[in-house]
């Protein structure tokens, strides 16, 4: 219950950060939806981590695989852009092209982040520390959450970020790891843990369904462009 009470203070104050920047500038209320949603959804999975073995792989999932993505959506880095006086939105446009940032947000990076922080707190003796010891449980949530947001802004691309890859590339990026995570479930079940493990691959599966957006997405503007060169090929 302390580590929900940890989440709520911050998400409060980063919601409230949030509306007011909102209030700057024009800006879509589904946006706005998308941020509030994904900070409850991080209270929820932490919320509900306790329970059982299963809803807390569950919760694990949850924080991954949906509150990460709806917080991406959200576009926090566009909205202060947009909302920021102009010498302060210079300093982050500027930020946003530089070099290290490039090297950062290279997605092979924020994957193997990803990756690594799943395999490692599911594959060794982390997971049960984790378990027993509200510091690391309270640190393996701050990773899980910051290696995902990583991830998900390099492969949905919605913000104004460097090192952008072809959206079938991020696709493919987001559908290996889930495949990659899917291990850990898989470890479960073979340790007797089916419940668990079912509800850990079960969690992860926005993660695929996130590839698939992707993809489609890419199908749909190509089809536009397509229509687009025919119309001008016609009136030529």
């Amino acid at each position: 219950m302390s580590e929900v009470i940890q989440i709520v203070a911050p998400s409060l104050f980063l919601f409230a950060g949030y509306l007011w920047l909102a209030g700057w500038t024009e800006w879509p209320w589904r946006r706005t939806a998308c941020f509030a949603a994904g900070l409850a959804v991080v209270g929820a999975g932490v919320g509900i981590d306790d329970i059982s073995l299963a809803v807390h792989m569950a919760g694990h999932g949850v924080i991954v695989a949906l509150a990460a993505p709806l917080l991406v959506l959200s576009r926090p880095v566009t909205l202060m852009l947009r909302a920021l006086p102009r010498p302060a939105a210079g300093d982050l446009a500027a930020a946003l092209r530089s070099p290290w940032l490039r090297r950062l947000l290279w997605p092979p990076l924020a994957f193997a982040a990803f990756v690594g922080a799943q395999l490692a707190f599911h594959l060794t003796p982390l997971f049960w520390h984790a378990l027993r010891e509200e510091g690391l449980h309270a640190a393996e949530h701050l990773i899980f959450l910051v290696t995902a947001l990583w991830l998900w802004s390099v492969c949905l691309a919605v913000e104004p970020l460097p090192g952008r890859w072809s959206p079938w590339a991020r696709a493919g990026l987001l559908m290996a790891a889930m495949s990659v995570s899917d291990i850990g479930s898989v470890k479960l079940m073979i340790d007797g843990y089916q419940s668990a493990g079912a509800a850990m691959l079960a969690s992860m599966m926005p993660l695929g369904l996130g590839a698939a957006a992707v993809a489609w997405t890419a199908v749909l503007r190509e089809e536009r462009r397509a229509r687009r060169r025919e119309v001008a090929h016609a009136a030529g």
